[in-house]
């Protein structure tokens, strides 16, 4: 009995190393995605204590260089974060483009799998004919010995 061999096997091989792959970069891409989110976290709360702190300033009272050094500071954040946002909107983009090639490179393997085990259970069906036929011949054989 000859042994399964599926031909298409390195294709097959290849498709998921290359599924591997852009997986990692998908991974790593919704890494950013997340570091980024943290990054503008980070500055909303600066900014939210900045505006606390001016606050008692101005409840206390201040010299106007120290309100518009706070102001100054505040729009600073605010400017920060907003460039961070669009950081972060170029990110989600790329992650959903790489989510696309994952899900693309995701269908094209279980093409290939889904051949494979078609392929397979033709080559069973045929094994299974071949020892029917083998094992009719035998009986045959066996019959018209005893004749």
């Amino acid at each position: 009995m000859k042994k399964f061999r599926y031909s298409l096997e390195s294709v097959l091989n290849y498709k998921e190393q290359i599924l591997e792959r852009i997986t990692d970069e998908y991974a790593e891409c919704q890494l950013r995605v997340r570091r980024k989110e943290e990054e503008i976290s980070v500055l909303r709360t600066k900014q939210y204590r900045l505006m606390q702190s001016f606050d008692d300033v101005k409840q206390k009272g201040a010299a106007i260089e120290r309100y518009l050094v706070y102001s100054a500071m505040i729009e600073a954040a605010g400017n920060a974060i907003e460039y961070r946002k669009d950081q972060l909107a170029v990110l989600r983009r790329e992650e959903e483009a790489k989510k696309k090639e994952v899900v693309d490179a995701t269908v094209d393997v279980k093409k290939f799998v889904r051949l494979k085990e078609k392929k397979y259970r033709e080559y069973q069906q045929a094994m299974q004919k071949e020892e029917e036929a083998f094992i009719e011949e035998f009986v045959q054989n066996a019959a018209s010995r005893k004749n």
